[in-house]
């Protein structure tokens, strides 16, 4: 084992990462879920969690549901500075006066501003990943930040050209070619160059995150795949040349495609492929939600951090009533930690291989 990597295992026993998790919107059940998963006993010893939002919300919502708080309070100011971070803590962000429910501009805003902070942190590498909470999208956008959802958020924040969103379990993982798109525009965006830059963000990606990608599967646009362009040409046209080119690039890669997507999904669950590339969110989502809502966690590729989070929304009807589930929290905040320590080894590889 080479001396850097050696050197960061046993760095690692005696620091623990650190996570920073975006509490979402305040008026829904992110605050409660970051709360519970937070503090599990099974995160003892093995990281330090950094919540995001404002501390007197934070603490309220634990007092009406009975959890306890045993939170060290930040302020966000001297946050960048603190050099020993307590196992749980929250960085300060005040906010106004939120009810549960009661969505609005100003929860939208509070949202946005815990992503805009933990991003901060991420870059700045005091945090070793980033963990969301669900937001709403049109408060969020109420607020001024026009954009889809978290994904399209963060790849601005950082700056980065080339992003996709992923959702991953421990027997299917799904990447999206397009995200919160009508279908109407999907076919109107849909090019060759579209399908192999997220070829090449899986083909990347996927290895320096520790997860196997040798065999990668493409499902199809249209019905069947188009049956040799009988029901559509989007197949031959574009999703052909660019699997042919992602193999040039790739040549150690197993790319198959363009295949139906009404038996890709069972085929890919059971073991044939390692990730399948979907072409819409509808057509990714709704196999992944099938066989683990609650359990899959969505992933940004493209990110110079990693970035986890639970596979469901702010769930306003239920918020404050002390019966959201955090499993879905726990299960991304356990692939953050395993997502971020296979990128720390892979860096230093990369490094060691090439003499840095």
């Amino acid at each position: 084992m080479k001396r850097s990597v050696l050197s960061l295992l046993i760095y690692q026993k005696n620091s623990l990462p650190h996570l920073g998790i975006t509490t979402g919107d305040p008026a829904g059940i992110g605050p409660e879920i970051s709360l519970r998963a937070a503090q599990q006993n099974v995160f003892a010893g093995k990281c330090r969690l950094v919540l995001f939002g404002s501390y007197a919300t934070l603490e309220s919502i634990a007092g009406n549901l009975g959890l306890p708080f045993d939170f060290k309070q930040i302020p966000l100011d001297s946050f960048p500075n603190e050099r020993r971070l307590p196992d749980r803590c929250i960085v300060d962000i005040p906010q106004g006066d939120v009810h549960p429910g009661a969505g609005s501009a100003e929860t939208g805003r509070a949202a946005a501003r815990n992503i805009i902070e933990c991003h901060a942190a991420c870059s700045r590498g005091q945090l070793d990943a980033m963990v969301t909470a669900p937001l709403n999208k049109k408060f969020l956008q109420e607020a001024g930040y026009s954009y889809p959802g978290h994904t399209e958020f963060l790849a601005h924040l950082s700056g980065v050209p080339e992003f996709a969103m992923g959702f991953l379990t421990e027997k299917l993982k799904v990447v999206l070619a397009t995200i919160h798109l009508p279908l109407q525009k999907v076919v109107e965006q849909f090019s060759s160059d579209l399908i192999l830059k997220k070829l090449r963000l899986i083909l990347t990606e996927f290895p320096r995150l520790g997860m196997p990608c040798g065999k990668v599967a493409v499902a199809g646009l249209n019905p069947h795949a188009g049956e040799s362009g009988i029901i559509g040409s989007e197949e031959e046209a574009f999703i052909a040349p660019a699997i042919r080119q992602a193999l040039r690039e790739f040549p150690a890669h197993r790319i198959f495609g363009p295949l139906p997507a009404d038996t890709l999904f069972w085929r890919a669950y059971n073991g044939e492929f390692d990730i399948v590339l979907a072409m819409y969110h509808d057509q990714g989502l709704a196999p992944i939600k099938l066989i683990g809502f609650g359990e899959a966690v969505n992933v940004t590729l493209g990110l110079p951090f990693v970035r986890t989070s639970v596979d469901h929304g702010t769930a306003f009807d239920i918020a404050g009533k002390g019966i959201a589930r955090h499993e879905g929290m726990i299960t991304a905040i356990r692939w953050a930690l395993d997502l971020s320590a296979a990128k720390k080894i892979s860096t230093l590889c990369s490094r060691d291989d090439t003499g840095i």
